[in-house]
Parts: structure tokens; C-alpha cells; sequence
């Protein structure tokens, strides 16, 4: 009985607060890094979606995010702006804002190149 609650425990994924996720995202960011500014930039939320598995091509793709993104008229969007930002990708593509947001949370924290 013991090992099953072990075993259960184990397999749960580890829930990231969203703006500690953000904020390794815009650490990845080759600009905001040497800037030390907290702004992700779309080709960084891209590869953070493709983590997630919500950016999959099929029920929201590259153009989708873009045209998402470039509304906002900026290279890279604060914390604030991103969380707007998700929320009309949510609405424009019929996507669950809350179930997006979960698996952003638990794909884990992004790796750097070295």
C-alpha cells in the first residue's frame, strides 16, 4: 500500500507557478538575458507551446501564435501583456485558457544549450 501512494506521488507532474516558467523562458532570450529584462519574445513562447504540446500544428500553429503575438506591435511582451496574449489565442482558437495555462506549467523548466 505504501509503494502505490509512492508510485502515484511519482508520476504526478510538477506544477511550475506560470511566472516562474515565463521567466525562464525570457532567460532563453539571448536579448532580454544581457538586457536582465523579463520579456519573451514569440520565437521563445513558440518553443515553450511545442513543450506544452499545445503549439502541435493542427490545432494551433505558427501563424496562429504569430498573428496572436504581433497585435501587440512589440518584439517581446512582458508578463502581463503574454497572460492577454494567451487568453486571445485561447478565445481566436477555441482552446480551454485554463487547460492551456496547466500544461505550460508542467512541461518543465527549459533547458539550456551548452
Amino acid at each position: 500500500m505504501t509503494d502505490d501512494f509512492f508510485l502515484q506521488k511519482k508520476d504526478e507532474p510538477e506544477i511550475i507557478p506560470l511566472e516562474d516558467m515565463f521567466v525562464a523562458y525570457c532567460q532563453m532570450d539571448p536579448v532580454s538575458f544581457e538586457q536582465n529584462v523579463e520579456l519573451l519574445p514569440l520565437s521563445q513562447s513558440d518553443k515553450w507551446l511545442i513543450s506544452a504540446r499545445i503549439l502541435n500544428m493542427i490545432t494551433l500553429t505558427t501563424t496562429d501564435t504569430g498573428l496572436a503575438f504581433f497585435k501587440f506591435r512589440k518584439r517581446a511582451l512582458n508578463y502581463d501583456e503574454y497572460l492577454t496574449y494567451l487568453e486571445d489565442l485561447a478565445t481566436t482558437r477555441n482552446l480551454d485558457f485554463e487547460d492551456m495555462k496547466y500544461k505550460m506549467q508542467t512541461c518543465g523548466m527549459p533547458k539550456k544549450a551548452s
